[in-house]
């Protein structure tokens, strides 16, 4: 080694031992971390433990998540190893793992050797093409792994959506190309990503029998109680007995469903989503009822760091800023219940003090001003962690008929609502208007569907229930109404209240059918 890398290497060795696992103190592969404690180590290391082994402290299969800023860190000090010509600075390197620490700094890039001498912009590198594809889905589909490995260096995310909702991971799984599963897997693709009939990876794996698939997903903390729109795991597509692959593939599920069993109420299944780290490039605000000195802080804070303020609450919108109560709770509002809906940030006014004070506004630290209630405690979180891990809307697979006057307020919960607000906020949800109201004797029925945010709950009221008719009570309630398995007619505060709680509440609880 040269002796001009002597301090740099003492400083490393000090570094990745801060890094090494707390169990067997080398190089922590698939690294996972205890939430409720915060150590983290090997995956195999701690496999089916119940306690931390550094501190003692209880753990349930659901806090142990895979942890990829570690797993990054590890690699940009193996990338400088390399560089500097050492090696072995823990016990343990992984030689051919993709190192997301290599920066391309110019600004494109050639593949080595390629004929075609593809570019690789620096610049819009996630633009989607016709069908929503970008170039990482292209590049996947093709299973050209040299050019996927440059994408990726150069930023490109592998967590995007096509027109069809599938992501760069299930296009692979479906097609088989192992290396770029477990590449995208170890630069951080998430495994759980709803796609297409709401099928996640696993799903994908599991149909197209992909053994070595399967593992590699479980392996990243894939969940096996998901379900798609026919209410299936990814265990209910397996036929165990028809061959030796899918009697290993459903030996495997068999296991990790037993290892994930819980005591967890099944209605708190989007709580104990494992949340994407979500960071924002473009802070778009929208400001709710501001009092007059808050406005004005707003406007301070959006010349310092050059946030768009706009007027409007538009599609574009990515923080809500809202005045809150001492418990941090905010009355239902239109403009609440939208960005519930679309999962922005709800953000409390005292968010501005501490804006003013940070150089990049990035690296705040925005949970501690998320507004708690809206007003139910803990929706405003669950709505942007729903949206985050890019899990389909409230409203998804369901189809609305307002049996309601145009030009009439209604008022719900302190409220004033107009027929186009609440199809604005369902359509915002996910769901579908109709212009018609649907007639029982001639509806086309469609079997097998159900809703994403009930699908682990076949007792539910509404499990298949995919149209409905909303009405306000009183003088013009419709005379008849629906109480079928596909279809029935629910009073608007039921609309309301899943929004307040964003779940399709089960009418039963609150005495509606």
């Amino acid at each position: 080694m040269d002796p001009i890398w002597k301090n740099t290497m003492e400083a490393l060795k000090n570094f990745t031992d801060v890094l090494a696992c707390n169990k067997c103190h080398c190089e922590p592969l698939d690294a996972v971390t205890f939430t409720n404690c915060g150590h983290f180590f090997c995956k195999k290391c701690v496999k089916n433990h119940t306690v931390c082994v550094k501190c003692g402290t209880p753990v349930q299969p659901v806090e142990i998540h895979s942890d990829h800023l570690i797993k990054n860190l590890t690699s940009y000090c193996n990338g400088i190893v390399q560089m500097i010509g050492e090696r072995n600075v823990q016990q343990s390197t992984t030689d051919d793992a993709l190192c997301v620490s290599q920066v391309l700094s110019t600004s494109s890039q050639r593949i080595p050797g390629s004929s075609n001498q593809k570019h690789i912009p620096q610049k819009n590198i996630n633009k989607k093409n016709g069908k929503g594809e970008t170039k990482l889905h292209v590049a996947c589909t093709k299973n050209n792994v040299e050019y996927v490995k440059l994408l990726l260096l150069a930023g490109a995310d592998p967590n995007t959506k096509d027109n069809a909702g599938w992501t760069p991971l299930q296009e692979v799984v479906n097609s088989g190309y192992t290396s770029l599963c477990e590449m995208l897997l170890d630069v951080g693709a998430q495994p759980n990503i709803p796609g297409i009939e709401n099928r996640t990876a696993l799903h994908d794996a599991v149909i197209n029998e992909r053994l070595v698939e399967t593992k590699l997903l479980l392996q990243h903390f894939a969940k096996t109680d998901v379900y798609d729109k026919h209410g299936k795991k990814p265990i209910d597509y397996c036929e165990p007995f028809k061959d030796k692959i899918s009697y290993e593939i459903w030996t495997l599920l068999k296991e990790e469903s037993g290892m994930n069993d819980t005591s967890i109420n099944l209605n708190s299944t989007l709580d104990r989503s494992y949340a994407v780290p979500h960071t924002l490039s473009t802070f778009v605000m929208f400001a709710s009822d501001l009092k007059k000195e808050n406005k004005r802080k707003l406007f301070e804070v959006a010349a310092k760091h050059k946030i768009r303020v706009v007027s409007r609450n538009q599609a574009s919108v990515t923080h809500v800023i809202v005045e809150a109560n001492n418990q941090n709770i905010v009355k239902a509002s239109y403009d609440v219940m939208m960005a519930i809906l679309r999962g922005n940030w709800l953000l409390n006014s005292e968010w501005f003090q501490i804006a003013m004070d940070v150089e990049d506004i990035l690296t705040m630290e925005l949970d501690l001003f998320e507004i708690n209630g809206a007003p139910t405690p803990g929706t405003p979180r669950k709505a942007r962690e729903n949206a985050q891990n890019q899990n389909p809307g409230l409203f998804d697979h369901c189809c609305f008929y307002f049996a309601l006057q145009q030009n009439n307020t209604y008022y719900v919960n302190d409220m004033e609502l107009r027929k186009n607000a609440l199809e604005k906020l369902v359509k915002c949800g996910g769901g579908t208007i109709l212009t018609r109201q649907p007639d029982p004797e001639y509806l086309e029925k469609e079997e097998g569907i159900i809703p994403f945010h009930i699908a682990y709950n076949p007792s539910h009221s509404l499990y298949k229930c995919t149209h409905y008719v909303i009405y306000a009570p009183g003088r013009d309630e419709p005379r008849v109404k629906y109480n079928m398995s596909h279809l029935k007619s629910l009073p608007l505060v039921w609309l309301t209240e899943c929004i307040d709680k964003f779940t399709l509440v089960d009418p039963l609880c609150l005495g509606i059918l």
